[in-house]
């Protein structure tokens, strides 16, 4: 969940008669010569281990290294910068650096698709539901008793989440924590990333219109059995309890966003 949404994009329920998903096809187009920067300097990041903070090579040496115009280099690294995998630094010493591997950053992504084919609200908080009580039987069934103990701890302990926050937005962020530790427990990256989205997307959306911290108490006794059914590697529990959790969120919300349900999901 990055940045203060207004309001006012959820006003009305927009059209859900979208443009019809593709069966395929364009996959195999060519790349344009941004596309290919863009392709060429994550593939650098990757190989030369590169994380998060760190500096990429000046412009200069960026040039002469990929034999592109200046232009084709710029939107090259804008593409990446609209997908949060880098940053640009302004000012003397600044200059492209590495970014981070988002969830929430797919997930935004992922609303210009959904808004644009038509897909509902409705439709998202049922793969929302679906996708989170998945994350939560693979987390439950991870063979790694030490990794479940040691990722469900703060949640065991009450070490977090005790303090209703007074900024909603913080709130949620520190809601949407639990999930992702969830998640990371799954043991697969590309559930991680993609299930997660659908969590990003939703809790954006809700800081928008309702206020879970209404079930503040509930939200942290949820997390709590999820918490132990992981740790005992209660699989079937474990999904259970997430939908059910889910559920409940939802539905607190529905009133909140009443005709807006039926309507297209709005790209943020």
């Amino acid at each position: 969940m990055n940045g203060a949404t207004s309001g006012k994009a959820l006003s009305e329920p927009a059209r859900t008669d979208g443009i019809p998903i593709a069966a395929g096809g364009s996959v195999l187009r060519p790349l344009k010569a941004a596309e290919v920067v863009a392709r060429e300097v994550v593939r650098r990041i990757r190989a030369d281990g590169l994380q998060p903070g760190d500096n990429l090579p000046s412009e200069a040496e960026m040039l002469k290294q990929y034999g592109v115009s200046r232009e084709s280099l710029r939107e090259g690294l804008r593409l990446l910068e609209v997908q949060g995998m880098i940053s640009i630094r302004r000012g003397p010493g600044g200059g492209p650096v590495v970014g981070t591997v988002d969830s929430a950053n797919l997930g935004r992504m992922e609303a210009l698709f959904f808004h644009m084919a038509g897909a509902t609200y409705d439709e998202l908080f049922a793969a929302w539901v679906f996708a989170e009580s998945t994350l939560a039987r693979m987390a439950a069934a991870n063979p790694d008793a030490e990794a479940r103990q040691s990722a469900m701890t703060p949640y065991l302990t009450g070490e977090v989440e005790d303090i209703e926050h007074a900024d909603l937005e913080v709130y949620i962020s520190g809601h949407e924590g639990f999930h992702g530790a969830v998640s990371a427990l799954a043991g697969n990256r590309v559930f991680q990333l993609t299930f997660r989205a659908y969590g990003q997307l939703v809790a954006h959306h809700l800081a928008t219109i309702g206020d879970v911290r209404t079930i503040h108490q509930a939200l942290v006794d949820d997390h709590l059995q999820l918490a132990q059914a992981i740790v005992s590697g209660d699989s079937e529990a474990a999904a259970s309890i997430m939908e059910n959790h889910l559920t409940t969120v939802a539905e607190i919300n529905r009133a909140e966003f009443g005709v807006r349900l039926q309507g297209s999901v709005e790209w943020l």
